[in-house]
């Protein structure tokens, strides 16, 4: 049959569409052979009977992939004339050039059948509607996905043998290279190397990822950053610690000398194939010891049992602890509700005392109550508690609590000289960049003035770095002297006698502290009572002890006015005027409840709400008669009397009860 006859006169009134279409860019650049062969095809439609000025081509997805229509603009658009009845023709060298998912392929040959739309490749012609040529183009199609699955599953197996021998390069992180030989080492920048390892000894401290953004920020460190994209590919950046990558550098196995591969993986989704995270028994390859790690992977495993149990937004019923936090209280995250079991939470209230203002840790078991909509479990304020566990530990001393707060202060001397060896190696930084400058300045021929204005000014702007990077280090020494390792005296080594001091000094952190405590306290219990709260401790090894603390007052209760001053308001209330007590109490160094001095108004108040009988109480039982009604009775106005008393100029006997109020004897 000659193929030719499928072309109808109805075909060629209608648009023939040439689509043309390359892979990747790559394949644009360098197989233009195979691009210039589909754009020959323009001329078969010419030959076919096609007006030139009815062949359009489409080429606008030239270097992208035909596994999925997605992003494929130029074949929604061929699709979409073809839908419309617009094309005659469509006309491609070959099917993989069209579509290599069937789904694409057989959407596209429904809607040719349905607007009788012929296709046309290098092998021939085709009508959709002719079973013969519906069955060829449905093999074509099958063939075209076949052949990209053959082509993926080669290639992924030679990728997959290659990382199973730890060999597959991939982007690796921040502190790890690849040498000349293809293997992993780390960073030859010393900076990089220090910058990670204090890295994961700060966190071994702080515990926490979001405390670790803190810490970074607090002391003006900076983590290191290697850009993998763009003009300035491979250079390294000096960048603030956030959140999300500190989880990123945590979880990344391969700090611990780990090579792994197929974290993440394609999946079948409603929208296509995705790339999602698999669980790390699901991984391609896992493989320890592979290279050199800046931890162990003991180390990060436990980094990662940390973070787990950071995640959990309540403890559970076994009472699972959590890292030491900013703030005062000294058993935060080891305190367990002694009524339900549950981990007991930690909130800071205001309380005043006197004219210092303070904050109150307040411990709370409250999982019922966000949970099932149920009271608070139990509150305790902490400041008495808190100040008995400081007690008992500072009794309990033993050798072998020196011997861990010796270590902990040498922790402390450690992490200063982290700290300063990390100014430190600012300094040594920035003194090579100006000595780089300096030698590219003297290097420069002087005729060349432009070029020598330039060096000249980059050296200056080097020194000015320089100088910068000395004074941050000096001010850092500043704050942070070491004391020598074999100075006598030095941190808590052989000072028993005066750990009291050390431990109530304020150069000693509340975190240090709880870090002590938990050396020593496995964890702690607490049950409220009426007047007081049963405090049960268990130590390390098992032993425990208990004692009942007396229960702070709360704020109401602290603000009431004391006995003292109401056995003075009583016995005296009736002789004095508001502002004479208020005078006299001031004298005798009674306060009111907040801790201020009394006035004419507070003693009004105390006096009025606990009934106390006033010195106007008095007369008028005497019956004296007020203001106003001697006024009535002289017949005259209240202000006009009270005016001639201030004077002097009224004679009968009056009695001052208040500022500005007087009683009168009838």
């Amino acid at each position: 049959m000659n193929q030719n006859s499928k072309i109808m006169g109805r075909h060629l009134k209608r648009t023939a569409y040439l689509y043309i279409r390359q892979s990747t860019l790559r394949q644009v650049q360098e197989n233009t052979e195979s691009t210039l062969r589909q754009y020959g095809l323009r001329e078969k439609l010419l030959s076919l009977g096609w007006d030139q000025s009815l062949i359009e081509v489409i080429d606008c997805d030239l270097g992208h992939s035909d596994k999925t229509a997605e992003n494929r603009d130029g074949f929604k658009e061929l699709v979409a004339n073809v839908a419309n009845g617009i094309a005659g023709a469509v006309a491609c060298i070959e099917a993989s050039r069209l579509s290599r998912s069937s789904s694409d392929w057989g959407r596209l040959i429904e809607y040719c059948a349905m607007t009788d739309t012929l296709l046309i490749d290098a092998d021939g012609i085709y009508n959709p509607n002719d079973f013969n040529d519906r069955l060829l183009l449905g093999l074509k199609g099958t063939m075209s996905e076949a052949e990209l699955h053959f082509l993926q599953e080669r290639m992924r197996g030679g990728l997959m043998n290659k990382a199973k021998r730890g060999e597959l390069r991939k982007p690796l992180p921040i502190g790890y290279l690849y040498d000349e030989c293809g293997r992993i080492v780390k960073d030859s920048d010393i900076r990089i190397r220090e910058a990670i390892d204090l890295f994961f000894r700060t966190f071994c401290i702080v515990k926490t990822a979001h405390g670790m953004v803190g810490y970074y920020k607090e002391k003006g460190y900076q983590f290191p950053h290697r850009i993998h994209k763009g003009f300035r590919k491979g250079e390294v950046v000096w960048i603030g610690l956030t959140n999300s990558r500190v989880l990123d550098t945590l979880h990344n196995s391969a700090y611990a000398g780990v090579y792994h591969y197929g974290e993440n993986q394609t999946v079948w989704t409603k929208d296509g194939k995705k790339s999602r995270p698999a669980k790390r028994e699901d991984w391609h390859v896992f493989l320890k010891d592979h290279h050199e790690g800046y931890i162990t992977y003991e180390d990060f495993e436990l980094n990662e049992k940390i973070l787990e149990e950071n995640r959990q937004a309540w403890g559970k019923v076994d009472g699972k602890k959590t890292p030491p936090r900013e703030g005062a209280a000294l058993i935060q995250g080891i305190v367990l509700c002694g009524r339900c079991g549950r981990r007991m939470t930690l909130r800071y209230k205001q309380q005043q005392k006197g004219s210092l203002v303070r904050n109150v840790p307040v411990y709370m078991c409250q999982r019922a109550s966000v949970e099932n909509d149920a009271d608070v479990c139990q509150h305790i304020y902490g400041t008495n508690i808190d100040q008995w566990i400081s007690d008992m530990i500072k009794e309990r001393l033993t050798p072998e609590a020196v011997r861990i707060s010796a270590e902990v202060q040498k922790e402390v001397n450690r992490r200063k000289g982290d700290q300063n060896r990390y100014f430190e190696l600012q300094v040594e930084k920035a003194r090579y960049e100006a000595d780089l400058a300096r030698r590219r300045f003297m290097g420069v021929d002087p005729e060349n003035r432009l070029v020598a204005l330039e060096l000249e000014s980059a050296w200056n702007l080097r020194l000015s770095q320089l100088r910068e990077a000395e004074k941050r280090y000096e001010d850092e020494l500043k704050k942070n002297p070491v004391p020598p390792e074999d100075e006598p005296g030095a941190g808590v080594d052989g000072l028993t006698e005066r750990f009291h001091n050390i431990w109530d000094s304020k150069a000693l952190k509340p975190g240090d502290k709880k870090r002590m405590i938990r050396y020593l306290v496995e964890d702690v219990t607490l049950t409220k009572r009426e007047k007081n709260t049963l405090v049960q401790i268990r130590f390390k090894g098992g032993s425990s002890e208990q004692m009942e603390v007396p229960n702070v007052l709360p704020n109401y209760k602290l603000w009431q006015t004391s006995d003292g001053v109401l056995d003075f308001l009583k016995e005296y209330g009736k002789e004095y005027t508001n502002k004479e007590l208020a005078e006299k109490l001031n004298a005798l160094g009674y306060r009111k409840g907040k801790g201020r001095e009394f006035d004419g108004r507070g003693v009004a108040y105390v006096m009025r709400e606990y009934q106390i009988p006033t010195k106007k109480d008095k007369y008028l039982d005497m019956g004296y008669i007020t203001t106003k009604e001697m006024a009535a009775k002289i017949g005259i106005d209240p202000s006009t009397l009270r005016k001639r008393i201030e004077k002097g100029t009224y004679y009968g006997e009056v009695v001052r009860v208040t500022d500005g109020d007087y009683l009168f004897k009838p």
